[in-house]
């Protein structure tokens, strides 16, 4: 999506932080030489009143990876007391721990930053919406040029053209406003005039439905537009598998890939594979291929332990 307006002014955006939303974003420190994984796997009662994405949304998740974490839940009337599970653990992308990286396969972006009470090395992480089939989000590196606050969208001939074939005729220029899908906040990208930005419409956060753009929660732009500086690097990759070191044990994390297909099982014996060369030294298990698989078969987001004991 194609923006350009008006400037943020950091100082001034301090005082609309206080009235955020309080949905949580997940923040968590570690130590780059000692792990890989971040997060842990967590569970959630449903309340009367919830439905899964008021779930997902307060604990910063998207609907994708609640979903297939949660097949057997009903999305609208869960019930009160359902036990819901929140894939909350991440093996980070392979790349630098520098920046933003953008995993469109498993809609979600990456905040490699210092933590400024610990001056540890921290890693906030946010749910995101992506292009949708036709129009995906780009590969490559970028870097952060831009904040905006109340963004015009300008869309293009294609967008326009698109949006016309659901009956809808675009103007030139959608001014700032609730009908405008970039929502309150956007970082622009040296990328061609791609932005990550906030939406009116946060049920998308976790699917493929942009026009080519990063989307967030509104909250969650909120924040990330204050923290991110201007010159931040930006790798936009596409890792539907991941694999990494924790407190000597490896795990396997799989998505669907961009067009929602599993990963090929060759594809998946290369990353372990990597995963196994960088971290042999201190792994105090072997790789068990059977529950290599059994990850590949279930292909749902979620961590598991890809490792046994050597003498197994």
């Amino acid at each position: 999506m194609k923006s350009p307006t008006k400037f943020l002014f950091p100082i001034a955006a301090l005082v609309l932080l206080i009235g955020a939303p309080s949905a949580q974003a997940n923040t968590l420190s570690f130590d780059p030489g000692e792990t890989e994984v971040v997060g842990k796997i967590q569970h959630e009662h449903a309340r009367r009143s919830d439905t899964l994405m008021d779930i997902a949304r307060w604990l910063g998740m998207g609907y994708r990876e609640i979903r297939r974490a949660n097949p057997d839940v009903d999305l609208w009337i869960p019930g009160e007391g359902t036990r819901v599970l929140i894939p909350s653990q991440f093996v980070l992308p392979e790349g630098p721990r520098e920046g933003l990286i953008v995993n469109r396969a498993e809609k979600r972006l990456y905040y490699f930053h210092t933590d400024v009470d610990s001056g540890e090395l921290a890693v906030t992480t946010y749910p995101i919406g992506i292009g949708k089939a036709g129009r995906e989000t780009p590969i490559g590196e970028a870097t952060v040029i831009q904040r905006l606050e109340n963004p015009a969208w300008y869309p293009t001939d294609g967008v326009r053209a698109d949006y016309r074939t659901r009956g809808i005729e675009l103007p030139r220029m959608v001014p700032p406003g609730p009908e405008n899908p970039l929502g309150r906040y956007a970082l622009i990208l040296d990328m061609n005039g791609y932005l990550i930005h906030g939406t009116h419409r946060p049920d998308g956060v976790g699917m493929r439905v942009s026009q080519g753009c990063v989307r967030l929660y509104p909250e969650h732009i909120e924040r990330l537009v204050f923290d991110v500086p201007i010159g931040t690097p930006v790798a936009m990759v596409d890792q539907p598998v991941k694999a990494g070191f924790r407190d000597g044990r490896l795990f396997l994390e799989i998505h669907p890939g961009h067009d929602d297909s599993v990963p090929e099982m060759a594809e998946v014996r290369k990353v372990v594979e990597r995963a196994w060369q960088r971290n042999r030294d201190r792994l105090d298990e072997a790789v068990d291929w059977q529950l290599v698989e059994e990850a590949w078969r279930n292909a749902d987001g979620v961590p598991r332990i890809i490792s046994a004991p050597s003498s197994s």
